[in-house]
């Protein structure tokens, strides 16, 4: 991983629509995709908390932005992996990095669509819980919510 400036954000932004065509196209969410962002809002997010560029084998493979919601919460805000990058174990390695990276964080949410279930799957893994907020966008989608609270996950432990 590197860390993204804004030279990046064209780069970025349009690697973030590849990304999130097809699930635009599968949902048909007009209200909350990525893929209808414009390109000044997307830079006034690069500007917030910490963007990095995701490569594998020296190629860009994604993209990943968190930030502080709160002291000691921080936010997976979007991870995106190009499709022919996806099922490597990339976002789990992305995951497990960030949280080194910011040890402060004593836990972690993110959103993601309830129907996705390969990524309900992977966040499951990696130790996010399902909470009982749910916003559902249309017919075709839902969108939920997870955390990850390491003190819970120490006291699961003991």
């Amino acid at each position: 991983m590197k860390k993204a400036t804004p030279k990046d954000a064209l780069e970025l932004f349009e690697l973030q629509k590849k990304v999130f065509t097809p699930l635009y196209e599968k949902y048909e969410d007009h209200e909350t995709s990525p893929v209808l962002q414009t390109f000044e809002r997307f830079t006034e997010r690069l500007g917030t908390g910490d963007y990095f560029k995701i490569y594998q084998d020296d190629l860009l493979a994604g993209s990943v932005h968190v930030y502080k919601k709160f002291p000691g919460v921080m936010r997976l805000h979007m991870i995106n992996i190009l499709e022919d990058f996806q099922g490597k174990g990339i976002a789990q390695k992305v995951m497990s990095r960030l949280e080194t990276m910011y040890p402060e964080a004593s836990s972690w949410e993110l959103d993601t669509i309830l129907e996705e279930k390969r990524n309900c799957y992977l966040y499951e893994k990696m130790g996010y819980i399902l909470t009982v907020d749910r916003w559902k966008v249309n017919d075709k989608m839902t969108l939920v919510h997870y955390v990850k609270n390491s003190d819970l996950k120490r006291m699961k432990a003991l």
